[in-house]
Formats: structure tokens, sequence, C-alpha cells
């Protein structure tokens, strides 16, 4: 039934039971009597409105198939799940990090079954397995096909393509870096870069030898060809990704080109592999490589402060100008390169440590203690244009009776989200328009009951556009 908009009238209409909704809780799931749509598909609730990012964390001690499945499950859970950024419908790009053409395997290149579990949890949401891609720069097609990666991604359905090549193209493309580039104006990729919705990143945590530290924004030196980037004197690797010439190696040119692919092609999601990991370098080739197993998986939908989690684990510093490098020396820190460039933070007292494991990151939980918002308010949707799901945040400073409804163009109210006493704190609903038709909507919260004088109003706009 439709209703006319009515300012001063909060009158109940016909409600669906429950949502099982999803939540920062170390499980993962719980219910919200409140929320009254079934086009609500997912929700979180965070005390702290400063937080600007949340970063999962949980222990995992062994690459048992179903055990690996179950960790990054409840690691995409705690962050309010991925259906936000990964819908039916998109193409998938998945990046590991497949460092080099040989060493220990288990303590350097993203595990298969890692692999795996991510794979699957984005068929879940939706995607066709054609539409699936796996990406490296492959030093060789055996460290690929003999390692687990070529039967995983045959079980997925999924296609692999060599960065290294312009297949299944026929030329590469020239990528923008943007306005805040440092070393590239632009760089040269394989055209599945530019053409895929959503883009994840599965490293190795390890330290690295140049950079400090090597998660999802080094495993993205990856990503351009091998043979493009070789230069005189250092042809092994991406030397011109390391240093503008072999004889002068900065220590603030590599960690500039990270922040220059990473602003290229930016991270979605970040799942970091710190069951068998390193320290001491990214390789065997580093004489201060040293194998370790910290038995960790970390997941965030923002790299920098996904990165920066994990750097801090391993003992740096993610927030100061300097990383130290495993030899000794420092060079110029990416993370607060990029931080200072708006990509994300790497600020600890920003980030919402959460999962099953947010109790290992123990220095920063007591320092920064959670405060409810100071104010009431309904928060602009994101995205804006949306098709045809969108996030809608507001915050509340104490327990209130709120209702937020959707209503279209003419008033006609179309949906009710929420209805109920809801505790105070930040909220996000991740809510679908289905059966909607295109156009402009209103959403429209009010705090207060019934016929009284509601509390607290506003109203924003929001365009569908299939």
């Amino acid at each position: 039934m439709i209703r006319k908009l009515d300012p001063g009238s909060e009158t109940d209409s016909s409600r669906r039971n429950f949502l099982k909704t999803l939540g920062t809780a170390a499980a993962g799931v719980f219910i919200a009597p409140y929320i009254k749509s079934a086009g609500i598909f997912a929700y979180s609730r965070r005390r702290n409105s400063s937080y600007l990012a949340q970063v999962a964390i949980t222990q995992a001690d062994n690459y048992d198939r179903a055990y690996v499945k179950q960790k990054v499950q409840d690691l995409c859970e705690a962050v309010g799940g991925i259906t936000d950024i990964v819908k039916t419908g998109d193409k998938v790009a998945i990046k590991i990090n497949l460092t080099g053409g040989g060493g220990i395997p288990d303590n350097m290149w993203t595990h298969p079954e890692v692999l795996r579990a991510v794979g699957e949890l984005i068929l879940d949401c939706g995607v066709n397995a054609q539409d699936l891609y796996i990406v490296e720069s492959l030093w060789s097609d055996s460290s690929y096909n003999d390692n687990g990666y070529l039967t995983v991604q045959q079980s997925l359905g999924a296609k692999m393509v060599d960065l290294n090549k312009t297949a299944p193209y026929s030329s590469f493309i020239q990528k923008a870096v943007g306005d805040k580039g440092f070393n590239f104006t632009t760089l040269t990729m394989n055209q599945i870069l530019s053409e895929v919705d959503v883009y994840v990143s599965i490293p190795k945590m390890k330290q690295h030898y140049e950079a400090g530290v090597t998660c999802s924004l080094k495993n993205q030196v990856g990503i351009v060809p091998r043979t493009v980037y070789q230069i005189t004197g250092d042809d092994g690797r991406r030397g011109g990704i390391h240093h503008k010439t072999s004889s002068d190696p900065s220590a603030g040119y590599l960690p500039r080109s990270i922040c220059d692919l990473n602003m290229a092609r930016p991270v979605n999601l970040a799942v970091i592999d710190g069951i068998k990991n390193a320290r001491g370098g990214e390789g065997t080739w580093n004489p201060t490589f040293t194998p370790c197993e910290d038995h960790v998986l970390l997941a965030g939908k923002n790299p920098v402060a996904t990165d920066s989690v994990a750097a801090y684990f391993m003992g740096n510093d993610p927030e100061a100008e300097k990383l130290d490098l495993p030899a000794g020396g420092q060079c110029d820190n990416y993370l607060e390169l990029l931080h200072q460039a708006g990509m994300g933070t790497n600020q600890m007292k920003e980030i919402e440590i959460v999962g099953d494991g947010a109790d290992l990151i123990t220095p920063v939980k007591p320092r920064y203690r959670p405060s409810v918002p100071n104010r009431f308010q309904l928060c602009q949707n994101y995205p804006n244009p949306f098709n045809p799901s969108t996030r809608i945040t507001f915050s509340l400073p104490t327990p209130e009776s709120v209702s937020i409804k959707i209503y279209n163009s003419i008033g006609q109210e179309v949906e009710t989200l929420v209805d109920g006493n809801v505790p105070a704190g930040q909220h996000t609903l991740y809510w679908a328009a289905n059966g909607l038709a295109s156009g402009v909507y209103l959403c429209r919260m009010a705090v207060g009951r019934g016929g009284q004088k509601a509390r607290f109003s506003e109203t924003i706009k929001m365009l569908y556009a299939k």
C-alpha cells in the first residue's frame, strides 16, 4: 500500500517480522527488531562515530579448506559484509601474491585455500563464475600451475589473466594516476584492471627489504608488466618501479611508486594471509628473510587501514614518517603518504579493530576508548546515484524511538526501513531498491513516538538509476 507523506504522522504500516543482519559482533550475525525492511541486506552498528575504517582480524593456525573458508567469512561479516561492494553481475579481479619464482611458497605466497575462500565468497554474492578473474604477473607458468592455484581456479570456474601479457586483449592500456601522483602520470597495465568493477588484493603479510612492509598495497607492484618496467642494471624485476635508475636507489622512490599504483588501480577489498608468513624481507633472496607463523588473517574495505593494522601487528609504526627496513635504515612510509593523499587512514585511533582476534591489537584499544555521537544525524546515502543498493548511515547520541521511511518523488510512502527503539551509536543500513522504478526517492528519519512532534527529523534525496 502506498501512502502520502504526512510530516506530522508516524502511523505504523504493515511490518515484516524480522531481518537477519550482519554486524560487528564476533559472531557477525544478530537480529535488530527495529529493522522492518526485507530490502535491507546488511546492518552494522558502531558506537564510535570517529572511526574512519574497520579492520577485522582473526586467529587462524592452519590451511584446512573448510576452516579457512569459515575464517574468511567471519572476517567479512565482522566488517559488515561485502555485498555493499560486490554485487550481482559485477566483474571481479582477485590479485594474488606470487613473489618471484621460488623460495618457500607457504611463507611467501598467498595460500591457494585463501584464494579459494575469497573466490567462493565472491561467487556467493551473485557474481557469475565467468566474470571472476584471478590476476598476477607470473614469474613462470609452473609457479601457478603446479602449486594449487590452477586447481582452485578450475574449481571456481574463474579465468586467469597473466598481467605480464596483453591477453585477452590486443594491447596494454595506460591508466592515469591522477593529480596526486608522485613518480608517474600513467602506468601501463592489462586492460582487465580497468574492466572489472571490483578489485580484491589478497597478499601475504610480510616485511619488505626496501619498502618496510608488504601487504595489499605493496602487492600492487605486480599489476604492471615486468618487461615494460625493467631498466638496465636491474632487469630481473620491475626496476623502474623501485628506482629511477639503477644508480639512484632512493629510499623514497619505491614508496611513491606504490602510491601511484594504488591511485591508478585502487583496491576495494583486502584480505591478508598471515597464517604462515615472513619477517625480514619478502623473499628468500633477502639475507634477513625469516619464515614466520603469525597465525592471523585480516580483512578490510580500506587497504590503507588494513595494511596499517598488519604493519602494527608486525611491530612497525604505520603512522611514522619513515618505516624501518629489516636490514637497517629507513624508507619513506607509503602508508602515511597515501593517508596524506586522502586514500585512507593509517591512524590507529581512527581504525576500529573488530573480529574475534581484535584483542591481538591490545595496545590500541585501551588508548582510544569509544565515544557515542554527540548529535542526531542522517547522512547522505552513498553511493548516490545508486543501482540497486546504497548505504544509509544515521547517528543517535541517546537511545531513541526512530522511524526511517522511503518516499517517492510525489511524497508517497513506499517502504519503512526502521521503526522502533534503537540504541545510541552510529548505525549503517545497506538497502536495495528491489522492485522499484528508477527515479528520485526521499529518505526521512524522525526521532519521537507516534502523535508526538518529532524531536528531530531530516530528509535526504536519493537517486536510483538503473
